[in-house]
């Protein structure tokens, strides 16, 4: 009677082990963050993507934009907070909220995106320019000594799009802090 022997693979070779170690050694350690830099940029633009979508959703179907605060002093819980909308609106995880390469402290706020007050019920074919309004930008542009990519900001606009800018999308001295 023929046996058939299966041995499962319990390990690495050495061949293996050394490929690995010489492709990680290979790769200094600038570029290891700047590839970490860049992997977390392009989660807060999918944030921003999602967000966008659900706006425009919750746009669509009442006809204009939501009413909420710039930034809420609790945005994890004030009616007003834009967190607070969508979350209710379309049962949003709480991560879609949080940029992962702002501050520590900011993220500990629950929220690290602002929302621009001035387009508060408004319908999107009442304002001028979409592709040029924002509707949420990272909350490090209301900070002059911080920022989030590349020495810059991701902002959602208002035809939904997310784009870089390298300045703010409004006037720092507008913000309140």
């Amino acid at each position: 009677m023929l046996k058939k022997s299966f041995k499962s693979k319990l390990g690495f070779t050495l061949t293996e082990l050394l490929m690995v170690t010489s492709i990680l050694s290979a790769v200094s350690p600038a570029a290891y963050i700047g590839i970490k830099n860049k992997a977390y940029e392009t989660q807060c633009v999918n944030n921003l993507r999602q967000i966008g979508m659900t706006i425009q959703m919750l746009e669509m179907e009442g006809g204009r934009f939501p009413d909420a605060k710039f930034f809420p002093e609790n945005p994890n819980e004030d009616p007003m907070s834009i967190k607070v909308i969508l979350r209710n609106y379309g049962g949003m995880p709480n991560e879609i909220f949080i940029c992962p390469t702002t501050p520590q402290e900011l993220k500990e706020l629950g929220l690290t995106y602002l929302w621009n007050d001035e387009v508060n019920g408004k319908s999107l074919f009442s304002i001028q320019n979409p592709s040029e309004t924002w509707l949420m930008t990272d909350i490090t542009a209301a900070y002059k000594e911080v920022s989030s990519h590349r020495e810059g900001y991701n902002v959602l606009y208002a035809d939904f799009h997310v784009g870089w800018t390298p300045a703010p999308p409004f006037k720092l001295e507008s913000v309140e802090k």
